[in-house]
């Protein structure tokens, strides 16, 4: 009876709408979320089509027909994306505040932000519902999983603490790392179909050698693991009609090693590859750390000197950095590959150089990530594990690991919910004791959407809020104008 007078309540101050202190910031809380979500979905996926249309358009690669499909469903694109967050931030305002007033501050504190926030994650169908969103669904659901550990690790259960004790190693991004490489590279090399086009065009790129020795390696272990399973499979000689004319010795080669080394030492081939390599990977880091400054700190770099130095050397560094890790991931790719032939195949034959094998030497090329950034590494290894898992799943699938029973066609919504709810346990559960967890910007975006005040009093708000920083900017404007006038 208590909670049906208390919904009665709240639909007769919404008829007659009289509000109290406390509603008007809950209304408030809410708009300002809806709204605020909105706009970040707006800009972002606004700014994504923008330039891909520019890039398009510059480049001439599609017909005008094509190019008004693609148009069309970019412009459709940005209005899913739009909804899908202001819906995010403004379902999950809606059931938090709602949670406080009719199951009690004190009841729900160590849960509300979970069951908002999953709840508030199936707002995921509303970019496409014949169109499952996996890669940001398992990019969310790991990160979430990343911060519910680093939260366990503070936890009072001894259960918790034990689970999330891998965390507290020195190099557990490493070794998150070297499991995603393992993962990528095979597919990349055995199942291409599983990666995305963008991610092995990148790839393709970056691995130093060509497309033709690719899949000639491709091709031999395949050879390798159907024979050595008993099973038939295409004939060894099948990868000697990708062999580009003129370099017909090459057909003589009986192991990947030999196909890359080309009759060099290996230690020669490995420096001077990666001495032409990391000339080539300057250039892909450029834009990365120097259009940000110049967005950012656009008018300090001529205005300030010492600042704009202090800048200036940070890009540089940056760049320089992540240069030589990928640069050492593209070459310890090849080195750990070349090198594992080279001592097994005493042992284990040539025809032993299986897809076991490729396996058990992609695993230490993601300690490369030690050449990287310390701030950047955590967030490579999120990426990058995000990128595996899918792959893996679709591997799962293919080779059928996975039972037709099990297979959900929107397991995707399943995923994202369970990522959100985690994230928002995080982020405002138990009054905020767990906030610590997320970095700087994150926090700085779930404050902008869902509130950066009141955390510890479960009145949360706004400040300033959405119409305050309207009215601020609108004032600005009719200041100016008034004075052009004068």
């Amino acid at each position: 009876s208590g909670r049906k007078g208390g919904i009665w309540e709240a639909l007769d101050k919404v008829t007659t709408m009289k509000f109290e202190e406390e509603d008007r910031r809950a209304l408030e809380r809410l708009q300002n979320a809806t709204v605020r979500g909105a706009a970040i979905g707006f800009i972002l996926r606004g700014g994504y089509v923008s330039f891909s249309m520019l890039t398009s358009a510059l480049l001439r690669r599609k017909k005008h027909r094509e190019a008004g499909v693609t148009n069309a469903n970019s412009l459709v694109s940005v209005v899913r994306w739009t909804a899908f967050l202001g819906s995010l931030g403004g379902s999950y305002v809606a059931l938090d505040e709602g949670l406080l007033r009719f199951v009690g501050k004190k009841k729900s504190r160590k849960w509300r932000g979970l069951v908002s926030g999953t709840v508030a994650g199936s707002s995921v169908c509303m970019l496409g519902r014949k169109d499952p969103q996996y890669t940001i669904a398992i990019y969310v659901v790991l990160r979430a999983l990343w911060l519910f550990l680093r939260r366990s690790r503070r936890s009072t259960s001894k259960l918790l603490r034990t689970v999330s004790a891998p965390l507290a190693l020195p190099h557990a991004d490493v070794l998150v790392m070297c499991t995603a490489c393992t993962q990528i590279l095979f597919a990349w090399l055995m199942e291409p179909k599983t990666l995305p086009n963008t991610y092995r065009k990148f790839l393709d790129k970056h691995c130093g050698k060509p497309e033709w020795m690719i899949q000639s390696i491709s091709e031999m272990i395949r050879h390798n693991h159907t024979k050595g399973t008993g099973r038939k499979g295409p004939a060894f000689q099948e990868w000697h009609r990708l062999v580009p004319p003129g370099e017909d010795y090459l057909k003589k080669c009986r192991t990947p090693y030999g196909l890359v080394m080309q009759n060099r030492y290996q230690i020669l081939h490995h420096i001077q590859f990666f001495l032409s390599e990391y000339k080539r990977k300057i250039p892909v880091y450029i834009p990365v750390y120097f259009l940000p400054a110049l967005v950012v700190h656009r008018w300090n770099l001529f205005t300030k000197p010492r600042l704009g130095k202090s800048i200036l050397y940070k890009c540089v560094k940056g760049t320089m950095q992540s240069a030589l890790f990928l640069t050492t991931f593209c070459t310890f790719a090849w080195t750990f590959t070349c090198g594992s032939a080279y001592f097994l195949v005493p042992f284990v034959g040539k025809e032993g150089l299986g897809m076991k094998w490729l396996a058990g030497s992609f695993f230490p090329i993601g300690s490369s990530i030690i050449c990287e950034k310390k701030s950047r590494r955590k967030e490579i290894a999120v990426y990058c594990s995000a990128r595996a898992l899918e792959s893996f799943a679709l591997c799962a699938l293919t080779w059928g690991w996975i039972p037709k029973k099990l297979q959900f066609k929107r397991f995707d919504v399943v995923l994202f919910s369970v990522g959100v709810g985690l994230i928002m346990h995080c982020y405002t559960d138990s009054e905020g004791d767990y906030r610590h967890t997320l970095r700087g910007k994150y926090l700085n975006v779930l404050d902008f959407v869902f509130g950066n005040t009141g955390h510890t009093k479960s009145k949360i708000r706004h400040v300033p809020s959405t119409s305050d920083l309207a009215r601020g900017f609108f004032a600005k404007k009719r200041k100016e104008q008034l004075t052009d006038k004068d």
